[in-house]
Order: structure tokens, then sequence, then C-alpha cells
């Protein structure tokens, strides 16, 4: 009952957050952008849109400006739909220079199985210097962000409560936008349609990503409109946002089975079905400011050209009687105005195209992401979590903070933090306070802290560590995928001991930098969920006491993960991590079970040797270096430690239909075989040293009658101090959140110890 108790509290986390504690999810890595010049933005409004531009752009924007309203009336009647909110739209002269944009670097987050990427509530496009494919480009992006607001809401909260159970496939909405954008088909379209198809055949439409998924969708949003009416498009999209199944809501639309489908849609594109229609032109009108587009179809002829006793079925009048009918069905069902839908807007006359003069572009700071959820923390268990990120709209400027509080109010940790992207060197400033409250209970209960620093079960304790930190964050980014950072740093580390009569503070003050070489060219992959890629970190740190040079301390640590599709929902994903402590005050790392489990079990450690404790102040720098399945938790520590961990990682949702499945939970259901390695140590000796906490023992001093013994011996064996662990677990989304639950065994010195059970929260390893 316990564990079901916590599981719920849990539940209630998104993210873990405890300042540097756990080293997989913890770990910070990130693709960046570069800035080549600073650019000084000027905002422009129309009927319906903003257009931000600079320099250089402002016949982009007014050409921008008479394309968007031109086509706003045509995108707005497909969709069935229009915001409610002003689009805004960031105008670059060239590619080149729309690269160092920061838009959507900062803001996706890990939801559901997938990214949640917020900065779809904007959109930014180049011109290319071709008006056609510029155009194209324009009205494509703006028919994706009509789908995506009409499917998931404008509001944070309405993006985060659909996504929990809306996952739509990718060429479901780069199709639909793709269809608006371009108008009818061509040869060339048609040709590229069958080559795609064939290309393709086999794999699973939710398969499908980039170009291939855009081409098929966009034919299949054709294929709709022609064979069964344009109006079923929106009709399908509005039922997408109810019953939050795409499949479902064309085959419910349609009246036929996906399946069956699916096969008249290859019939009609494979066995030439499908006709070339002539692009639409582009005719100006006197003042150029409501072009009008002329397909150059002869309709009437068609109408009138019927042959005897033939029936035209396309084009016919409806009986009054029956078309009101119709409207007062529809206006039962979807009302006049809802959060999604705006009738009045779609059935007004076309406004008079109307511009602003130009105007001083306003930054805006906006909510980016805010939640409150339970954390697992190490040392101080259970804990409440609120944190709230800010930024504007062009990204430039993030602000986070953090608070997290246990029930005893003196165990918490602030966290507040400023980051600038602006410029070509990117640079940020953090501040920190961590309090940990230490007792006598925390040595019964949490007793593996107290290890390395050879206190002793029983011993009386009332003790306060409270560490203030400042960091300073520079950044000069080499490549999108590669970037150098230092980061200069002063804390102060305080224990106040409370049973000692005058209350005094022991003090530390130190001074320190940090170097890191960061490379990341991971992406999300739609289709199956995972990162695909490689991620590296390689950092070192100096650290300086500015009163005792015995505290001084430093550290190496490097971390590589590579993430590799063997075939489509199966993936390979590894993890080897180093780390060194070394210096006058080498500080612990531990090793032995997973990160925010809920049902951890600490490793009853062998009895501590009772001489003289050491600095209660190093536990706030202790640092988890991730998971070791099959053993409990901390069974390992050291000041240097070698960690491998390797998975297999199956996506089940490739090998079943999802029209089938409509649970968020089934969908994300992954299946994972894994392998960790590892070992931790004292000293330059290497692990098979007598220094291993592993292969040290003391016998004796242990607690008799209430009092501690003064009789022990140190004895020392010589087990292989690497430490393995196999076995399988499930990953799923219970309620949006990532949810693992794992069975390992563990091999020690050639020994297979009994399967352990673990439940936990978290993405990655």
């Amino acid at each position: 009952m316990k564990n079901v108790f916590t599981l719920l509290l849990l539940l209630g986390s998104m993210t873990a957050f405890s300042q540097g504690y756990y080293s997989v999810t913890q770990e910070t890595f990130g693709r960046n952008r570069i800035q080549l010049r600073k650019l000084d933005w000027k905002t422009i409004n129309s009927n319906n849109f903003e257009f931000n531009y600079y320099r250089g752009g402002q016949d982009i924007a007014m050409k921008a400006a008479k394309i968007a309203e031109g086509e706003y009336r045509k995108i707005t009647e497909i969709l069935g739909y229009t915001p409610f909110t002003t689009m805004k739209i960031f105008l670059y002269n060239t590619p080149r220079q729309m690269e160092q944009s920061n838009i959507g670097l900062t803001t996706p987050i890990e939801y559901d199985g997938g990214i949640l990427n917020l900065s779809r509530s904007r959109i930014e496009i180049p011109y290319t210097g071709n008006d056609s494919i510029f155009k194209t480009q324009l009205v494509e992006e703006i028919s994706g962000l009509f789908v995506y607001d009409m499917l998931y809401g404008g509001s944070l909260k309405e993006v985060l409560q659909s996504s929990l159970l809306l996952t739509v496939p990718e060429w479901y909405m780069s199709g639909i936008a793709a269809y608006i954008a371009k108008d009818g088909m061509t040869t060339e379209d048609l040709d590229k349609v069958k080559e795609t198809i064939l290309r393709n055949d086999g794999k699973k439409l939710n398969h499908l990503s980039s170009e291939d998924a855009e081409v098929i969708g966009q034919s299949i949003w054709h294929y709709i409109a022609e064979r069964y009416g344009r109006d079923n498009i929106s009709n399908i999209l509005n039922l997408t946002r109810i019953i939050r199944a795409e499949q479902s809501s064309i085959t419910s639309t349609l009246g036929i089975s996906f399946n069956r489908f699916i096969e008249q849609w290859k019939a009609y594109y494979l066995t030439n079905g499908a006709s070339a229609e002539p692009k639409s032109v582009v005719v100006p009108s006197p003042d150029d400011q409501k072009p009008n587009f002329n397909k150059n179809v002869n309709q009437v002829p068609k109408l009138a050209n019927l042959k005897d006793g033939e029936v035209d079925t396309e084009h016919y009048e409806f009986e009054e009687v029956n078309v009101l009918k119709s409207k007062e069905l529809l206006s039962d069902i979807l009302p006049e105005q809802t959060s999604t839908f705006n009738r009045s807007r779609l059935t007004r006359d076309t406004e008079e195209f109307k511009i602003s003069p130009p105007k001083a572009y306003q930054n805006l700071l906006l909510t980016q992401d805010l939640k409150t959820e339970i954390f697992n923390d190490p040392v101080r268990r259970l804990g409440l979590n609120a944190s709230l990120s800010l930024n504007d709209l062009l990204e430039n400027h993030v602000i986070d903070f953090n608070l997290f509080i246990t029930p005893t109010l003196k165990n918490h940790d602030i966290k507040a933090s400023y980051f600038n992207y602006e410029k070509r060197v990117d640079w940020g400033l953090t501040f920190e306070r961590r309090s940990l409250i230490l007792d006598t209970r925390t040595i019964d209960k949490q007793s593996y802290i107290f290890n390395p620093l050879n206190f002793v079960s029983g011993q009386l304790l009332n003790r306060r560590i409270i560490l203030h930190k400042l960091v300073g964050t520079v950044s000069y980014p080499l490549s999108q995928n590669l970037k150098v950072n230092f980061l200069p740093t002063v804390f102060f580390n305080n224990d106040i001991d409370y049973f000692e009569v005058s209350n005094d503070i022991r003090k530390n003050s130190y001074a320190g930098v940090k170097a890191e070489i960061v490379y990341d060219n991971t992406k999300k992959l739609l289709g199956d969920g995972f990162l695909s890629g490689t991620r590296a970190k390689v950092s070192y740190q100096k650290n300086i006491a500015f009163s005792n040079p015995e505290e001084n301390f430093n550290g190496l640590n490097i971390d590589l993960r590579h993430y590799q599709n063997l075939t489509p929902g199966i993936q390979f994903a590894g993890r080897f991590n180093f780390g060194n402590s070394y210096g006058m005050s080498p500080k612990y790392t531990f090793l032995g079970g997973m990160e925010n489990t809920l049902n951890r079990d600490i490793y009853s450690s062998p009895n501590q040797i009772g001489e003289t404790p050491g600095n209660l102040k190093d536990i706030v720098f202790y640092n988890y270096a991730g998971n070791l399945r099959g053993f409990d938790f901390a069974k390992l520590y050291g000041t240097k430690h070698i960690l491998v961990n390797l998975e297999i990682r199956l996506s089940l949702a490739n090998y079943f239909s999802k029209n089938t499945v409509t649970s968020s939970m089934i969908r994300n259901l992954q299946l994972v075989l894994f392998n960790d390695i590892g070992t931790a140590w004292n000293g330059d000796k290497g692990p098979w040293s007598r220094q291993n906490s592993l292969n040290t023992q003391v016998i004796g001093g242990s607690k008799v009658e209430g009092v501690n013994s003064p009789f022990y011996a140190v004895v020392t064996n010589f087990k292989n101090p690497f430490l393995s662990g196999y076995g399988g677990g499930i990953r799923t989304t219970i309620l949006g959140f990532f949810v693992k639950a794992d069975y390992a065994f563990g091999l020690e010195n050639k020994e297979l110890s009994k399967g352990k059970f673990y439940l936990s929260l978290g993405h990655d390893f």
C-alpha cells in the first residue's frame, strides 16, 4: 500500500530536479545556434497576422502579408476553423540567416513519449528568392500552425491536456499543410507519390518521416477531397480533436474501414486513377491587394456537355428544406463559438486588405513551462518540486525558477537562472541554495550516506548543511552540434551543529572553474519516440578553498551516449560514464540501483570503522553516476568510477495497427533488454586495489547492548571489482508520465543474485 501511495505521488512529476545529484536524467547536452549578426526587428500588422522583419526585409514582409491574407479565407474554409489569436510570423532575408534563430531550441518538452514543441505558437520562414516557392512554404507553415492550434489548443494548459490523449503521426500534420499549400497535383507530383508509395511498400504510415511523410500525407488528403469531397477534411479534423484518434476519425467520417481506405487510396494513384491538375496562376488585381486565383479550368462546358441520359453527381442543388435542416443539426453539434471554432469569422465577407505602419518590435516575456511535481531525492527522499520557465518569443532570453521542499521545510533547494542566447557567445548566471538536515534518524534510514565518512549507526547527530552557489556560464558554439562551455563558480558551504552550545558554524568558501566540451547531434524520431544520434560531454573542474587548502578538490568526467536504430521500432542505446575526483578532498560517487526509484532498497553495508568522522559538508557534493541494476541502491562508492549501460529497446507500437489502439499507455509501450557493468574505487591504484569499498569489510566494531564495541578488524578480500546486472523491463506513459518497470539479476564475483524489481520515473537509461 505504501508503494502504491508513493506511485500516485510520483506520477505527479514529469521531470526530475535535484541540482546535479543524478548524472543520467540531469546531465544537460543540447544543440546550438550560431548568431552571426544582431537583428534589429520591426513589426507590421495585417488583418489577421503579425509580420516581423529586419533591415532589408520590408518588401518581403509586404509580399508575405499579401500572400497570407490572400490565402487566409481558403485555409480557414478547408479546415473549418479560425484561430482567435494573431499568428506571429518571423521573416528572414535568406535561409542562412534563419539558421541563427533560437526559436524551437529551448522549448521542446518531453511529454507522453514524444516531444511537445511549444514554439509552434509562431512560425519563421526565410525568403529564398523564388516567389512561388516562398508562397508555398508560407502557406504550408500557416496551415500547419492552424491545424496544430485546432487539434491541441492555443494555451499551454490546452496543449498539455490534449497531448495526454492525442498524438497524431507526421503524415497527418505535414500532409494536410502541404495539401492546402499546393493547388492540386501536377504530373510530377503524381509520379513522386507513386514512387514514394512503392518505395515504402510494407512500411506503416506512422513510421514515415520527413519528405516521405509529407508526400504520402498530401496524397491522402488530396484523395479524400477528390473522392469524398473537400468538406470532409474539416469533419475529419474536428472529429480527431474530439475522439483523439486520427484513423478512427477517417473511418467514422467516410464510412469505410481504414484498411479498405488505404487500399483504395493506393489503387487511386498506382492504377492511374488520379489525374494531374494545372497549378493556380496568380492574376494580380489593379490595386495588387486582392490577388485573384484562376485555375483555367473550363467548368461551364463540363455542365453543358452532358450526354443524353447522363446525370451530373457533383454539381447539383440541394432542396432548401434539407439544407436548413442540416444547418440546424450542425448548429446543435458545433456551437457558434467555442475555444476551437468560430463560425461567424468563417462566414463573414472578405475584409479589405490593411497594413499598419512599421513599428519597433516589442519582445514579450511568456510563461513557457509551469509544473508542480514530486521527486524522490537520493538524500532527502520524497519532496515537492515546483518549476517555472519564462522566455521571449525569439527565445533569446530564458529564465528558470525551481523550488524543492520536503515535509521538513529546512530540507530544500532553491534555484534561479537566466540565460542569454542573443549573440555569438551565449552566457548565463545561476544561483543555487541547497539545505540538508542530518540527524540520528538519517543515519538509521540513509546509512549509505555516512559510509564514506566513517559515521557509525547510533551516533548522536543534529546538523544542517547549507550550500550557496553562484555559477556563471559562458558558451561558445563551434557548430550547431559542438560547443565549449566555461563555468566560473563561487560557493559557500556551511555546517551547523545544533548540539554545540556555541552553535558555531563551520564555513568553507570556494572559487572554482569548470570547462566542458559538449557534442550533441541527437534528434527525436516521431515514429518510434526514440532519440537517434550521439551525445557526449567531457568536463574538468578545479575548486580551491579559501580558508583551508586541504579542502581543495578537482574532477574529470566523461559521458558518452549513442542511440542507433537497428530496424524500425528496434534501437540500440549505449552509455559510457567515467568519473575521477581527486585533490586534497575528493568527493564520492555512488553506484547501484536506479535513479528516482519508488521502491528503493538501500544496501546494508558492512560495519564501519569507528574512527574520526569525515566532513559532513561533502554530502552536498555526492554524485550518483547512473543505473547499476540487479543491486541495492548505493552498493558501491568511491572517488573514481566506471559505468557502462547497454540497452535494446523495442517499440511495440510497430507490431500492431495503431487504429486498434487508442490508449496512450499501449501506444507508447516499449520492451527493454539491458546490461549494466560498473565499479567504483578510491585511490590511484585502480579498482583491484585494497581501497575498493567492495573489497573492504570491517569485522567487529558493531553495536552490542547499545554500546559501540571498540574492537574491530579490517578484512580485505579480492573479489572481482566489476559488478554486472542484466534483465528486462517495460516502459510506457501513464497519465502522460514516463514510467519504467525493470527486473534485474546481479552478477557479483561469478555469483548470481536473486532478481530485483525496480519501479522508477524518467527518460533515457
